[in-house]
């Protein structure tokens, strides 16, 4: 009789014993909505202008035709926008804008990925297995996107990534390629009103509309996101994204068509986004992701 052998099942117990306390601590993916503090904590780089910015991008070799050819994008956390975007070149600002926002978009829709992974994982399992943790987390979901049905089919209709070059489109329009007031002061690029249930906002002159206003671009992104996924004007978004995923062709080009309700503009708005998508090639960053590379995290001084 082997003298080892109780004392290596003893080992393989506690190593299970191990793993499933890990795995049982393992943390659910928050909603990006829900994060309140979505940078890494790394030294803050305090810019003062645009051209400084640029001038760090050329530094770091961050250019867009460079992340379309490999694929692979800085990683970058740019808190705010700077106030003189305008300052710079026509071809500069119009690529130092989607430089800057690019990122963040990314990271938005990666936290997205998280939840939506972790719920099809959910889904694939009889209800009685999930821990009580996973339970809460699910109804907490169903909550915030509105899903009155209880059916987590129903929620991942719900929560789903927005594509880049749409995210990209719509940033552009409404924020004046970052250059709005509501843009530079209240980190809102997407021309989002104040909700129901309040925040923070800025109001336009003589304070006839509120526009939301947020900590930085990270939560801004989020919750434009987050209200594209709960809103039941866009109920023909989710259906039309879903199709488009089963087809392994989710894109903005074809996606925006379904955002006739966004603006007054109605159709008009939708024919600006595809040209805006399609002259600057904003589709193309879809299959990106993060490099390896140090990250580096950006704030401008107003």
């Amino acid at each position: 009789m082997s003298l080892f052998k109780p004392f290596q099942t003893a080992l393989t117990c506690c190593a299970i014993i191990i793993a499933s306390t890990a795995f049982a601590r393992t943390p659910l993916p928050a909603s990006p909505e829900r994060i309140t503090q979505p940078y890494p904590n790394i030294t803050v780089n305090t810019l003062s202008s645009a051209k400084e910015l640029i001038e760090q991008f050329e530094k770091n070799d961050y250019q867009l035709n460079k992340v379309k050819t490999d694929d692979q994008l800085p990683h970058y956390f740019i808190e705010n926008l700077p106030n003189d975007l305008n300052s710079l070149p026509v071809q500069q600002k119009t690529s130092g804008f989607v430089r800057l926002l690019l990122p963040t978009i990314k990271a938005v829709n990666d936290q997205i990925l998280e939840v939506r992974t972790k719920l099809i994982s959910l889904s694939q399992q009889p209800t009685t297995n999930w821990s009580d943790e996973e339970q809460q987390w699910v109804t907490a979901l169903m909550k915030s996107y509105d899903v009155k049905s209880n059916d987590i089919q129903q929620l991942l209709l719900h929560v789903d990534i927005i594509p880049i070059g749409m995210v990209l489109a719509q940033g552009i329009d409404e924020s004046g390629w970052g250059t709005s007031h509501f843009a530079v002061a209240g980190n809102s690029l997407y021309g989002e009103h104040l909700p129901a249930h309040g925040g923070k906002y800025l109001t336009t002159p003589g304070g006839h509309v509120k526009v939301a206003a947020f900590d930085n671009l990270y939560s801004g992104t989020a919750s434009y996101i987050h209200n594209l996924n709960t809103t039941r004007a866009y109920k023909e978004l989710w259906e039309l994204r879903s199709q488009l995923r089963a087809q392994n062709n989710l894109n903005g080009h074809q996606l925006v068509q379904a955002l006739s309700h966004y603006s007054t503009r109605g159709e008009a708005y939708v024919d600006n986004l595809r040209a805006l998508i399609k002259h600057h090639q904003l589709d193309d960053f879809d299959h990106v992701t993060f490099s390896q590379e140090k990250a580096i995290r950006v704030r401008f001084e107003h």
